[in-house]
């Protein structure tokens, strides 16, 4: 049996996401529920590479960032959660949410914290 993914939160702006959870309740829990379903098919053996934009929700920004979106929202934000799945350690790192407009930044900000993971 395969060793299970760890998620790790460390990294993670704890008041951005308290307040992304605040005003977009149903994009955040679909995130969520995204992330959930990437982990289960990485535990189930699925390679990152096999899952790029499959399903359409996971996307990669390069780098080893990725970002899950939410889906089956009527009338949603578009929220991005940025992941980088670390393939060595199963572990997967929160890294930050954020809406498009702040996605420029958010991409950034994450890729400085993978620098210092890798």
């Amino acid at each position: 049996m395969q060793k299970e993914w760890e998620l790790n939160l460390d990294y993670a702006s704890k008041s951005r996401f308290k307040r992304i959870k605040k005003n977009h309740k149903k994009e955040f829990i679909s995130c969520f529920n995204n992330l959930n379903k990437i982990k289960d098919l990485l535990e189930e053996g699925a390679k990152l590479s096999e899952l790029h934009c499959r399903p359409a929700f996971f996307r990669s920004e390069r780098g080893g960032l990725f970002r899950i979106g939410e889906s089956g929202v009527r009338s949603a934000k578009a929220l991005r959660l940025y992941v980088y799945p670390d393939g060595k350690t199963k572990t997967i790192y929160i890294l930050g949410i954020g809406t498009k407009e702040t996605q420029q930044a958010d991409i950034t900000a994450a890729k400085t914290v993978i620098k210092c993971l890798a």
